[in-house]
């Protein structure tokens, strides 16, 4: 079927990328939480931005409302 395609092409793209940033998820909600996972499994550092801390084990948790957080993380991102 088209989505066992779709979701071939999602993990194999995860399974590749060096970073991975997830904005405004708990970490918990399936299937995405399985997305920071695999990208986790295949050697990428991973990055939570979100309101409220979780107990998910990205690499990095940065808190506060998504308007504030978002733009200064992407900022010191870019200069470094």
């Amino acid at each position: 079927a088209a989505s066992d395609v779709y979701k071939r092409q999602i993990y194999a793209a995860l399974a590749s990328c060096d970073f991975f940033i997830a904005i405004g998820t708990s970490g918990n909600v399936y299937p995405a939480a399985s997305f920071y996972q695999a990208a986790k499994i295949g050697g990428a550092k991973t990055v939570e931005l979100n309101l409220e801390a979780t107990n998910s084990s990205f690499d990095k948790h940065v808190q506060g409302k998504a308007t504030e957080i978002v733009p200064k993380y992407f900022k010191e991102l870019l200069s470094l």
